[in-house]
């Protein structure tokens, strides 16, 4: 598991972190109400960008360069993923998806 994370470049770990929080969005859309649809399409990406970049650090890899290059690469996957969420939130949230609780 950590050599497949270690082997993302910042183009496909912007596309898996793309493809993921869309698809939880998506489903978060559907169990939460509809005024949380605009911020879990912000918290979402961001956490999994965070997580999916420091992971190897906490498999056990040398965290000496993780500190110098976070915030390029947690910025470019949280905005990879921020574009598709917040466009899939949107369109539930206009469609008036959302659990009934207030």
């Amino acid at each position: 598991m950590k050599s497949f994370i270690e082997s993302l470049s910042l183009g496909t770990g912007a596309i898996f972190v793309a493809a993921l929080s869309a698809v939880l969005v998506f489903i978060l859309c559907f169990a939460c109400p509809k005024r949380l649809h605009q911020p879990l399409a912000l918290i979402v990406p961001f956490v999994i960008a965070v997580c999916l970049y420091w992971s190897p650090v906490w498999l056990g890899a040398d965290p000496s360069e993780y500190g110098a290059w976070q915030f390029i690469v947690v910025g470019s996957w949280f905005l990879a993923g921020a574009i598709p969420s917040a466009a899939i939130a949107y369109i539930l949230h206009r469609r008036g998806v959302g659990s009934i609780r207030k």
